[in-house]
């Protein structure tokens, strides 16, 4: 019978006891891609994944699980910054994907894995797609501010004309 794992409804309350639990399960002593620098410690992995510092991160030095849980817990902290601003269906999907497992529900850890991964991509694009929206959303008001002006400006011009 496969495994179950604990859970709360308390989204990243739970996430982060499951974060502690899970963190390193391999027992990893140096990072993935060096024999000379040790392994992050979890303590480090938290701070930095509660603050801003997250994106000045690669995460590239954690083995693949923590890799992954590492950025569903910034998928989660994002989710929490921008759930507001989502349809319901939005929210529905990425808060699935960024929650612990069900104790309700047949474990996989592929299945976990593959979700945490997807939303975390997924919290990533909307993300970027809300960054360029108010981009665009800015350049929209310049132009109509300029083509506005542009013509005031030029009824001043043409009127300025006929009365001499």
């Amino acid at each position: 019978m496969p495994a179950q794992r604990q859970s709360s409804s308390s989204g990243s309350s739970s996430l982060l006891s499951g974060f502690r639990q899970r963190y390193n399960p391999f027992g990893r002593e140096f990072c993935r891609r060096s024999a000379f620098v040790p392994y992050p410690l979890q303590e480090d992995i938290l701070i930095c994944t509660n603050g801003s510092t997250a994106d000045d991160e690669s995460w590239e030095e954690l083995g693949l699980y923590d890799f992954v849980m590492t950025n569903q817990r910034i998928g989660r902290n994002r989710f929490n910054h921008h759930s507001g601003s989502m349809l319901q269906s939005q929210q529905g999907l990425f808060n699935r994907g960024l929650e612990p497992w069900d104790v309700d529900e047949e474990y996989s850890n592929i299945l976990e894995t593959s979700m945490a991964y997807t939303a975390s991509m997924g919290m990533m694009l909307y993300e970027q797609n809300e960054f360029l929206r108010e981009r665009v959303s800015v350049l929209f008001e310049l132009v109509r501010t300029l083509l506005l002006t542009s013509c005031l400006v030029g009824h001043v011009v043409d009127g300025y004309g006929e009365g001499a």
